[in-house]
């Protein structure tokens, strides 16, 4: 199962329906980051692709006169042809932090001859190897490096596009450019996406506990960022909502504090699989509203752990949808695999998939009147279902709202013929709360409240 907007489509819909569906249909990326020092704990034979619809192969790097580092790299062929066996794209993940390594970019940016040799080499490892593309991931650009960085990404865009099949270039960017690192008026025209890396706002170098990865925020309380400041910053510089993906994490950071916001004397990281145990041995976990993340505190109310369980991602993937964001990257993959089961990347996989289905026409004859009628069951855990009346042909919407007026979904949007239809809605994608669904068309606007209760 691949991530897409379009949804399957019954045969009692009339062929111009299923025309403009099938016209309209786009894909959300779920990129995943394996690092091949997993391969051991975490085999290809255990990935489910089905969630993804692109994993990133870490890490290599450059020297400084263009060739590459490969040293530390594991080589898996088998991760690759598995992967394009379930319809999932493969790219190289090229750098990362490295306190030696990291360095290199801006050396070979620099020197022309160096610059061009690594597109080349990049090219190359990607067309032997088999890979989709390339993920550059320069931690970071020095705002001095600005100039030499665009130009090897021009470099990187025009070789990729003579390959065949075309080679795919993205970038892993820090949660905010502050300093201007990247000309964005060129790097949104070279780069087919950008994964922000929205994770690691608070830890072991804050004073404070905080949220690893919080959906909102303030400058008071969570004043080391949030994504939805990270998203409209990026978007103010004029990049496309579409090619912008946000983070989520599959590790949490444990900080030595006895509240979330309080002060810290330190922190490790914990990968999930090493935090979900907690909850049996007496930790217990919190929800802090205003940044819609989850929270445990031990028994002794000494450590606070920060992470993301499915609650949280139900809220990002709501969000993902509401500002019409290109997707999300995952660090790292494999980090909740214990006993066979990836209960962050399953949460995250059933979230993205398609909440509704597509509204059936249940009876072709004409009703007497415009009508929205209220879901079924209500209040409900699992599925609902809406009827609509519909006497008069045109385009007509239905969308699913969140009390504060937010879009969290499209139900329907095409147009109708008389009649009257049906949709079925699932909670999967939904957090516990209140909703609006709206129906309007040809002059016409109903609307009703849902509740969702988990």
């Amino acid at each position: 199962m691949r991530f897409s907007s379009t949804r399957l489509v019954r045969f009692l819909l009339p062929l111009t329906l299923v025309c403009l569906l099938s016209a309209s249909a786009g894909e959300r990326i779920v990129l995943g980051y394996y690092p091949s020092w997993i391969r051991g704990s975490y085999p290809h034979s255990a990935v489910q692709y089905q969630y993804l619809t692109h994993i990133a192969h870490a890490f290599i790097f450059p020297f400084a006169d263009g060739s590459l580092d490969v040293s530390g790299f594991s080589h898996y062929p088998e991760l690759i042809q598995t992967a394009h066996q379930h319809g999932v794209k493969i790219v190289i993940s090229v750098g990362g932090w490295d306190v030696a390594r990291t360095p290199r970019f801006a050396l070979l940016a620099a020197d022309p001859a160096a610059r061009t040799r690594f597109v080349t080499n990049v090219k190359d490892f990607c067309q032997t190897y088999g890979y989709d593309g390339a993920d550059i991931d320069w931690e970071y650009p020095a705002p001095a490096d600005r100039a030499n960085a665009t130009l090897l990404f021009q470099e990187f865009r025009a070789a990729f596009n003579d390959a065949v099949p075309r080679i795919s270039l993205s970038i892993a960017a820090p949660s905010g450019d502050w300093s201007g690192r990247y000309d964005w008026n060129v790097m949104k025209e070279v780069l087919d996406w950008i994964g922000i890396m929205t994770y690691d706002f608070y830890g072991s170098w804050t004073t404070k506990a905080g949220p690893n990865s919080a959906l909102y925020g303030s400058a008071a309380t969570t004043d080391q960022g949030w994504i939805d400041n990270s998203m409209a910053h990026y978007k103010a510089k004029g990049i496309p909502a579409e090619k912008l993906l946000f983070g989520i994490p599959f590790y949490g950071w444990q900080f030595n504090a006895s509240t979330l916001f309080g002060p810290s004397t330190g922190a490790t990281q914990l990968t999930y699989i090493n935090i979900a145990p907690l909850l049996q041995q007496g930790w217990v976990r919190h929800w802090d509203a205003p940044t819609r993340t989850p929270f445990l505190v031990n028994p002794q109310g000494t450590r606070v752990i920060s992470y993301d369980d499915s609650t949280s991602i139900a809220e990002k993937v709501a969000y993902l949808k509401s500002q019409s964001l290109g997707g999300v990257i995952i660090w790292a993959i494999g980090q909740d695999f214990a006993n066979g089961q990836q209960p962050l990347l399953k949460s995250l996989g059933t979230a993205l998939s398609p909440a509704t289905s597509i509204p059936l026409m249940v009876a072709g004859t004409v009703p007497q009147s415009f009508e929205l009628s209220q879901n079924y069951p209500n209040p409900f855990n699992g599925q609902t279902r809406i009827r609509y009346h519909i006497t008069q042909a045109g385009m007509y919407t239905l969308r699913l709202y969140d009390t504060l007026g937010r879009e969290i979904d499209t139900l329907a949007d095409f147009r109708h013929h008389a009649g009257i239809y049906e949709v079925t809605v699932s909670s999967a994608t939904i957090p516990s709360g209140v909703y609006l669904y709206r129906l309007t068309g040809e002059g016409f606007t109903s609307t009703r409240t849902m509740t969702v209760l988990r």
